[in-house]
């Protein structure tokens, strides 16, 4: 049995890893769920610079050496965008792969096919300020005034408390104003989730969006990068504790879809070793 670690800074990479359990045929995979959120004061966001993202990043990369991974996949757009960064000049022993090549694929396939949409790159501040996605998609030809983003910052971290709690939708909803107030646009406008939490609230995107766009496509790269083979088990490991009523209702999520998941954020517990923070943490000044 292969061990595929799904590393994410919270988590939105488990939407990624349910349909694991939902496959047919023999089991091929132990799924190893990596939680990267480094500590209950800061996230990757918050951090000082670039390099000092890669330097908690490559600690969470070499604590993973002790699963023996037969492959990472990075859950997560904001530390596959610091991967791109890191591995330049640090490679561990096993391989490692990002979700940024398949969403890209996605976005401009949905281009090509409806030539006069447009596309509003939603994700986390890291991943909008590195212009990532939008330098790939007119590297593939699509056109500037076609390329839009917005910054959703703290989403994330509200989605994983409570995907159905008031507040994801009235932060949504305030998206959705400033969206239509900045494109101005008529035609077909695609959702692209670029921050795997995105798709638990898929329904109230559609919703708000549908009061000032009178069309609305989603592309959620969560759904591109399904692996061929089934699960045969799961295990959650975080550095920091589940809140209460966190857990209930990320298990709650997941109990009919991927039991095993369920399970094991009921039965889940803090490991403070998991891996290993840089001696010096620097933060961005306020």
């Amino acid at each position: 049995m292969k061990n595929l670690i799904l590393c994410d800074s919270g988590l939105g990479g488990l939407d990624i890893a349910a349909p694991f359990f939902r496959k047919s045929g023999p089991p091929e995979w132990n799924l190893i769920y990596f939680n990267a959120f480094p500590d209950l004061k800061f996230g990757y966001n918050d951090l000082a610079d670039s390099a000092m993202q890669e330097d908690v990043f490559q600690a969470v990369l070499e604590s993973m050496e002790s699963y023996s991974p037969d492959l990472c996949m990075i859950a997560c757009n904001t530390l596959s965008i610091v991967w791109q960064r890191l591995s330049k000049h640090y490679q561990p022993s096993f391989p490692v792969m990002g979700i940024i090549d398949q969403a890209v694929k996605a976005m401009v396939s949905a281009a090509q096919t409806e030539p006069d949409s447009h596309l509003l790159i939603l994700g986390t501040a890291t991943t909008v300020s590195s212009g990532v996605y939008s330098d790939a998609l007119r590297a593939n030809g699509i056109a500037d005034d076609r390329i839009h983003s917005l910054a959703c910052p703290g989403l994330a971290r509200l989605l994983e408390k409570d995907p159905a709690a008031p507040e994801v939708r009235q932060r949504i909803e305030g998206y959705a104003e400033t969206a239509a107030e900045m494109l101005k646009c008529s035609e077909k406008l695609h959702l692209c989730f670029c921050c795997t939490h995105y798709g638990y609230a898929e329904t109230f995107w559609k919703q708000e969006f549908a009061r000032h766009f009178s069309k609305i496509g989603i592309i959620n790269p969560n759904r591109e990068l399904e692996l061929p083979g089934r699960a045969e088990s799961f295990s959650y490991h975080s550095r920091l504790e589940l809140e209460d009523h966190q857990r209930k209702a990320m298990a709650d999520w997941f109990a009919a879809s991927a039991a095993p998941i369920s399970e094991a954020l009921r039965r889940s517990h803090a490991e403070s070793e998991l891996f290993t923070l840089p001696s010096e943490i620097r933060l961005k000044k306020q």
